[in-house]
């Protein structure tokens, strides 16, 4: 037994029963680490807390740091307290918690070294590609091992790059070209292969003065468009204030006539009042129907002209919902604020108060709402009375970060695992755990048959009944997805990476990757007819793209912070953004033959 077993202060310690005070140390108030006593006074410290003291932090006396020797017995008890495996525990709100999924074993702080050196939970890497494979428990780590894609050919040093599964390397080694050569080369070889290699070597020096002679031609091009556009825009520039010009006129027109036809004889004290109260301080016309009641029918060239903002949230706002006419938004305040979209000056008609933490995610259910985040709750609330009818506590180990309804069944998704839940009761039904780092995002497919996860190069096919099993897959080399849309005919994709890529829904190949952003892609929507893509990112920006020929249409700037969601209502476009307010934009038909940035 070692003198000092816990010398790392690093090293979380999560103690079996509740400390006595005569293993805390009177300074601190933690348990000792590194215990030293004071010769003169007989005080024990740690020995952290007692450096660079001149005098006693019990009873004042003077304390010569010469004179602070380790405190063996106390180091010996301690030795002997019963803690958890550190692979058994996580940090929640600043302290150590145990974890329920990692080792339940408990072991004496003297011998945790020995334990932990040789647990079954302790993470192990790849031994042969921990960049791409990353850590497994040391139990898991053989399972691995056996589909572990990267296994090299005993003949790599001559030249060979196979890579493989463990039976595809042994399959390999009877056909390998370098099996029969030698492990080293002779000089008369050497020189034959660098005279090789400065003849190529001198071939593409000469490719490339041709490619910068190339470059230059182009950076001349380049030049010239770029004058070529600044013309273009300031004639654009001239343009819009054209527009806005007549946009003022028309309005003061309006408004004169208005003016002339209330003082008019034959309008009532009534009619006035009723044309008084409904104004608005937004500059939109009346909103259209939902989206979900018909299929948009917008019209090229169109575009979206900011209306007005909603505000009320003090912090970010993470998510939305529709419900009729009521839109539902929270974030991370913890508030579900619900908002009225055919009377937008009503402002917040109503807030719901419950969860303790960040709202990610929220999901609509016959006459409910539900709702979830990183306080692991799942709740549910009655739309008719704003109350809260159901909860779940704990319902993940991590933050939950997408939801989708399927009849009764509710999906919800965290790290690595996608649960299902009874909707009737909020009773587990199933869960599917082992999947790759984050799922963050989920998506239905138009026929409610499969359900689409997004994770990190890889996004799952599972069957929405029966024991949920995955039905394929589409790997991937876009990094981590952030959201997904679905069509009749893409599945689309927003990524880490700052692109938008593309799927075929008939063979699940990659089609096409939309670049505009420069931030995560947080949100994606599509219209009802699939035909346009509305998405948003951090980088401040929402963007429209028309899906039947790939193009962006109109790209928009009214926030000041990362946009987390987008929703349609009818011609209506919601965002939610990190700057705390819901911009709201309306379907313009436009004239002209381009798409305005508003």
């Amino acid at each position: 037994m070692a003198d000092e077993p816990y010398d790392n202060d690093s090293e979380p310690i999560l103690v079996v029963n509740k400390l006595t005070p005569h293993f805390l140390c009177p300074v601190c108030e933690q348990l000792y680490r590194h215990p030293v006593i004071n010769i003169k006074c007989g005080h024990t410290f740690c020995k952290k807390c007692a450096s660079g003291c001149v005098r006693c932090p019990v009873d004042n006396e003077p304390c010569d740091a010469n004179q602070l020797i380790l405190n063996r017995l106390v180091v010996g008890q301690i030795d002997e307290l019963l803690i958890y495996c550190k692979y058994g525990v996580r940090q929640q709100n600043g302290t150590y918690v145990q974890d329920s999924t990692g080792c339940q074993e408990q072991i004496s702080i003297g011998n945790r070294h020995q334990h932990e050196d040789e647990c079954n939970f302790a993470p192990k890497p790849c031994p042969n590609d921990a960049l791409n494979c990353g850590t497994f428990r040391s139990s898991e780590l053989q399972q691995h091992l056996q589909i572990c894609p990267y296994f090299e050919c005993e003949h790599r040093d001559k030249g060979c790059e196979f890579q493989g599964r463990q039976d595809e390397v042994r399959n390999h080694l009877g056909t390998c070209g370098y099996r029969g050569l030698p492990m080293s080369i002779n000089h008369k070889d050497f020189e034959n292969q660098t005279k090789a290699l400065e003849a190529e070597n001198r071939c593409l020096r000469e490719k490339l003065d041709s490619l910068t002679k190339r470059v230059e031609v182009l950076e001349g091009n380049k030049n010239s468009l770029e004058l070529s556009l600044d013309s273009c825009q300031s004639n654009f520039q001239n343009l819009n204030k054209k527009h806005e010009a007549l946009q003022t006129l028309v309005e003061q027109l309006m408004t004169t006539r208005n003016r002339r036809s209330v003082s008019s004889p034959g309008n009532s004290a009534e009619a006035i009042r009723q044309r008084t109260s409904s104004t608005s301080s937004f500059s939109s016309p009346k909103l259209s129907p939902p989206a979900s009641m018909k299929l948009e029918t917008w019209k090229m060239p169109f575009q979206f002209k900011c209306i007005g903002s909603l505000r009320g949230h003090k912090n970010v706002v993470w998510c939305f919902a529709l419900y009729k006419e009521r839109l539902f938004s929270s974030g991370g305040d913890s508030l579900v604020k619900v908002w009225d979209l055919d009377v937008l000056t009503n402002g917040c008609i109503k807030t719901m108060e419950g969860h303790t933490g960040v709202v990610h995610t929220m999901v609509i259910h016959e006459n409910s709402l539900v709702t979830a985040g990183d306080d692991l709750s799942i709740r549910v609330w009655n739309l008719d009375s704003y109350t809260e009818e159901n909860c779940v506590f704990n319902a993940h180990d991590n933050l939950i970060s997408s939801m989708v309804i399927v009849g009764d069944n509710l999906f919800t998704a965290s790290y690595s695992l996608i649960k299902v839940w009874d909707m009737k009761t909020l009773s587990l039904v199933h869960t599917k755990s082992g999947l790759h780092h984050w799922v963050r995002a989920l998506i239905v497919s138009q026929d409610k048959e499969c359900l689409y996860s997004g994770c990190h190069n890889t996004i799952g096919i599972w069957n929405t009944s029966g024991s949920f099993q995955l039905k394929g897959s589409i790997p991937h080399n876009y990094g981590s997805i952030y959201s997904l849309a679905i069509t009749h005919e893409f599945l689309i994709a927003g990524t880490y990476n700052r692109n938008i890529q593309v799927f075929n829904l008939s063979d699940n190949q990659h089609v096409y990757s939309l670049r505009g952003h420069i931030g995560v892609v947080n949100s994606l929507t599509v219209t009802p007819s699939g035909r346009f893509l509305i998405s948003s990112s951090s980088d401040q920006t929402i963007m429209i793209w028309n899906l039947e020929n790939m193009l962006p249409i109109q790209t928009l700037h009214r926030h000041e912070g990362g946009v987390n969601a987008v929703i349609l209502y009818g011609d209506l476009l919601l965002s939610g953004s990190e700057d705390h307010e819901i911009k709201l934009f309306q379907y313009f038909q436009m004239q002209m033959g381009f798409a305005l940035q508003t």
